[in-house]
């Protein structure tokens, strides 16, 4: 009766899980900013551990020939998932708090070395018994070595949890804390539930309160507002006001942190003439134009409202954010030739380097009194499509 009413338990997990997932409004999961994709890859993996958690409820004990190789199956599915779900977990804190693709996809390296070791281990486990064994009976039993994939898997959110403590040390919990606290209190609950999983065998909490604070991050996320423009699926004002601060408080040496502001020239007519569809259309290509043009796993893009968009990140020199600029200008250049309309697509761009005595406000201002001398400059000779 216990096996079963465990089992009920983890398909309304599951449900719930599913229900969020498939909720969300991105036509593509490769569209999603970075660190959403990871939260959904959390979420997914959840909702995958409840099921092979079912399976192994349901077939442990099974007397029918063909439940003891499925009770394998889903044993082994089952262990794979555990610490890759809170290796997961560590590379969303580390994003969250670094905003860095690029110094993530190189630490991630590292961080993949015990979860491949776990992986391993986990797939031999059927034929050693490592992390766990079957009986003859079909009988599950945790393995020898089951301490040393726990440990993997609180190594991994101890270690999160470290990376969003060293934050609050470095920069104060004040205007953070959005960012922080559930970066430190998803790993702190899931430690407390495998503690009491361990201690009492045959209790199943761990995924149940993965799913409740999962859940519970999903609910304040969008309580708080989306992070991403529904239209463009680039980032909002709002995400690169938060961006902003910890981007500046974090910047690298001697790189140089800068942003270019742009807009679409003649938008409004745009928009008169051919209509606000047709206005929507140009600004989706614009974004995917930026999306284009820029580094995907460093530059922040975001549209800052109306025809306006945003480009934050880092560059050794300021040709090389020229040269992005220019990139930029041609990809929209390519683009008038690939597809002729009645009103080309064309950007005013504006760029500043942020220094020691700006604040948030005079680095954006810099860039768009740039960008707004380009466009008097486009109205003067239409179309040149210069950077200011």
């Amino acid at each position: 009766m216990t096996n079963y009413l465990y089992a009920e338990v983890n398909v309304v997990g599951a449900m719930v899980l599913l229900l969020i997932l498939t909720n969300q409004h991105r036509a593509s999961f490769f569209r999603l900013p970075f660190d959403q994709q990871i939260f959904n890859g959390v979420m997914l993996l959840n909702l995958l551990i409840f099921l092979f958690d079912t399976g192994m409820w349901l077939s442990d004990g099974g007397i029918f020939p063909w439940m003891r190789p499925f009770n394998y199956v889903v044993t082994t599915l089952y262990y794979l998932c555990n610490p890759l779900i809170c290796f997961l977990w560590l590379l969303y804190t580390d994003y969250k708090i670094h905003e860095n693709k690029t110094e993530l996809l190189r630490r991630a390296r590292f961080y993949a070395v015990p979860v491949v070791i776990s992986s391993v281990m986990t797939l031999a486990s059927p034929a050693v018994g490592w992390f766990f064994t079957i009986s003859a009976e079909n009988r599950y039993a945790r393995g020898p070595l089951f301490m040393e994939m726990a440990s993997i898997s609180g190594g991994y959110l101890l270690l999160s949890c470290g990376i969003a403590l060293q934050d609050v040390i470095k920069n104060g919990w004040g205007k953070n804390k959005d960012i922080i606290q559930p970066l430190i209190f998803f790993p702190v609950i899931i430690i407390a539930a495998v503690a009491v999983q361990i201690l009492f065998f045959g209790v199943s909490v761990i995924w149940v309160c993965t799913m409740l604070v999962c859940t519970s991050i999903y609910i304040n996320l969008q309580n708080t507002e989306s992070s991403t423009d529904f239209l463009t699926g680039l980032y909002n004002r709002r995400r690169l006001d938060q961006y902003l601060q910890r981007r500046i408080q974090t910047r690298h040496g001697s790189r140089l942190l800068f942003a270019i502001i742009l807009d679409v020239d003649e938008f409004k007519k745009i928009n008169d003439t051919c209509g606000h569809m047709k206005g929507d259309e140009v600004l989706i290509h614009t974004a995917e134009l930026l999306r284009q043009s820029c580094n995907r796993g460093e530059d922040f893009i975001a549209r800052l409202g109306g025809d306006e968009f945003i480009i934050v990140g880092e560059r050794v020199c300021i040709g090389e954010i020229e040269r992005l600029t220019q990139k930029i200008n041609s990809n929209a250049a390519d683009y008038n030739r690939n597809h002729p309309a009645q009103y080309p697509l064309t950007l005013s761009m504006g760029y500043s380097v942020f220094h020691g005595t700006d604040t948030e406000d005079s680095f954006l201002t810099a860039a768009d009194q740039r960008m707004y001398r380009c466009k008097q400059k486009h109205r003067e000779v239409p179309s040149t499509g210069e950077p200011g």
